[in-house]
């Protein structure tokens, strides 16, 4: 994973080895990810959900915690050093006091994630309303469940979800397509996905049909892969699912759109006679 990676897509409590080498001009440099993330300086666009609204968020120095020594009631004579830990803040350019924060813990030759505020859930769960015209209510808190099993790192019940969002979009377009000697929907059912796919290809969005194989994925995700190789992909799996649903979103506006226009002129007509 890349440090930009590392630091908003990886999960609670994911664990990284400390210690990196980084080829420099043919020369390996060494570093550790708690120094790489301290001096990350990207600017990334990001959801601010104070301004419920996508932001570009500038970063700030990271911060390391007090590592001096404190006392605990269960060890009254001895003095206790805890590890360090980086906390890395990044700003809205709207407002300097919305801001989005990331805590490290050097763990001996280990970086461990340990915090995210807001979580990837508050982060986007107010942006899937927008595919309520789209998706039913129940898949619209799918989708917010898998994007909390996410932050949590539990990537393989993330692609059950996604799984499901696929599969109901599926089903969703063949019900509500006139499609010409329409088979029965309960003979529809019954088959493979790649043919049900194929059956309602040319009223599918381009993005979903020219990625209609991650629904093999999501699958392998589920039965094969490990937790760790899942949370490799679901970021990739993740971008496919929304590109499609926008743009089976911005289908759903335009035709909206026509039937609105088209009141809209029936009305005219009707005023002019």
């Amino acid at each position: 994973m890349t440090i930009k990676e590392i630091i908003f897509d990886s999960s609670l409590y994911q664990r990284f080895k400390n210690d990196v080498q980084i080829d420099e001009d043919g020369v390996l440099m060494d570093y550790t990810l708690d120094y790489l993330i301290g001096e990350f300086n990207e600017r990334v666009e990001m959801y601010c959900t104070e301004c419920d609204s996508r932001r570009i968020f500038a970063t700030d120095e990271g911060v390391y915690s007090d590592t001096r020594r404190v006392s605990n009631i269960h060890f009254p004579h001895t003095q206790i050093k805890n590890k360090p830990s980086l906390f890395k803040s990044f700003r809205c350019s709207q407002n300097e006091h919305h801001s989005i924060h990331y805590g490290f813990l050097v763990d001996n030759t280990e970086l461990v994630k340990i915090s995210e505020y807001p979580s990837k859930y508050d982060s986007v769960k107010d942006t899937f309303n927008k595919f309520k015209k789209i998706l039913d209510k129940s898949f619209i808190t799918e989708l917010s469940k898998a994007a909390q099993l996410e932050s949590f790192g539990y990537a393989i019940a993330a692609f059950l979800y996604y799984r499901r969002i696929f599969e109901h979009l599926i089903i969703k377009t063949f019900k509500e397509t006139e499609i010409p000697h329409k088979i029965a929907e309960d003979e529809y059912r019954k088959k493979r996905m790649e043919d049900k796919i194929s059956y309602i290809k040319e009223y599918l969005p381009a993005y979903f049909n020219d990625n209609s194989h991650i629904y093999g994925i999501l699958s392998k995700g589920i039965h094969e892969l490990s937790e760790e190789e899942c949370q490799k992909h679901l970021s990739i799996v993740k971008t496919i699912i929304f590109f499609s649903l926008e743009e089976a979103l911005e289908i759903r506006n335009n035709e909206l759109r026509k039937e609105e226009f088209s009141k809209k002129l029936n009305k005219l007509n009707t005023d002019l006679k």
